[in-house]
């Protein structure tokens, strides 16, 4: 599958990454089955049976060595 780089935050604590933007940067697989690629075989179907799978190639903009607030257990 293609990759598609994206920006966001790492919270080591956890692993935890939040995308905020795909940059556009697209480095193509040149399968014939997959849909983001310049190969792609079925390119004028509307409606054809390929996998629309987008593979992230993370880029970290903010690293936090703390856990994500969402990782994080409510106190009893």
């Amino acid at each position: 599958m293609c990759l598609h780089e994206i920006v966001g935050d790492y919270w080591t604590g956890c692993g935890h990454f939040h995308g905020r933007y795909f940059t556009g940067v697209t480095s193509d697989c040149g399968s014939l089955r997959c849909k983001t690629s310049a190969s792609h075989m079925h390119k004028t179907a509307r409606n054809c049976g390929c996998l629309s799978v987008v593979t992230e190639d993370r880029r970290v903009q903010n690293l936090y060595r703390t856990r994500h607030p969402d990782c994080i257990r409510p106190s009893r």
